[in-house]
């Protein structure tokens, strides 16, 4: 997962699953908190499952400085840690963010799954199969889906235990409450696992620009950013990751 509070996408899936939980950002957005990436810790051990790293292992605003920058190599790190501990736990499957063009972070995310896994099943000598969640929906995704494989539809009870989940962490409750006003109760009632699409079908396209570019035009009008993290910027990391996924596919 990209970020620290997603797991609550799939929070009835993690009950039932007991997986192991990776986090790439430490959610921390413009600043050096731990309060998130700790949160989210917590909630993983009430949910049953197990942290493990890399988990929030870099900070946000690291992040987007490696994106704005076209640093590759620092992202084909976070790849080849992956794909490690993929093999060292001899894992199967493995469930990340969906492509959304919706936030950089999280496309990305969705691409170092794929690469791992593609690269973890060569060395494993089996596949690893991928399937990816939702993070948000409605009109903030700007990306098919694959195929649903996967849908649980939540209890009254189960909604109401992931209610009291969000409420025992707040350090996080405030994206989930953003993302219930954007796309409605869907996103806690319903949880879907789908298959991964090729990713000549994601990219974003010049009449459909990713939302990152719009919300961050904004920003820079308003004069809180300086620079438009645009899909230019993240065309070398990309390309990079793409070739390695395509190699290991090959294999």
């Amino acid at each position: 997962m990209a970020h620290p509070g997603h797991e609550l996408r799939l929070a009835h899936w993690f009950v039932v699953t007991k997986p192991f939980l990776f986090i790439i950002a430490k959610g921390s957005r413009s600043a050096y908190s731990e309060a998130r990436i700790q949160a989210s810790r917590n909630m993983a051990t009430e949910l049953g499952a197990v942290p493990v790293e890399p988990f929030g292992s870099v900070y946000d605003r690291v992040l987007y400085d490696w994106i704005l920058s076209g640093n590759s190599s620092s992202f084909g790190v976070l790849a080849d840690e992956l794909r490690q501990a993929f093999v060292a736990r001899g894992v199967s499957l493995v469930v990340t963010d969906a492509w959304q063009n919706y936030n950089p972070v999280h496309d990305l995310t969705h691409l170092l799954a794929r690469v791992a896994a593609a690269e973890a099943g060569k060395q494993l000598r089996r596949p690893v199969e991928v399937l990816d969640y939702p993070v948000v929906q409605g009109a903030l995704a700007r990306a098919p889906r694959g195929m649903e494989r996967i849908r649980i539809a939540l209890t009254e009870k189960q909604v109401s235990d992931k209610l009291a989940l969000i409420a025992r962490h707040p350090d996080i409750a405030d994206e989930v409450s953003c993302l219930v006003a954007a796309a409605g109760r869907d996103i806690l009632e319903i949880e879907t696992l789908h298959d991964t699409r090729p990713l000549t079908e994601l990219a974003p396209t010049v009449d459909a620009p990713p939302l990152y570019e719009c919300y961050g035009e904004m920003r820079v009008a308003s004069g809180l950013y300086i620079e438009v993290l645009r899909w230019s910027h993240m065309t070398p990391i990309v390309t990079s990751l793409a070739s390695r996924l395509a190699a290991a596919e090959r294999r």
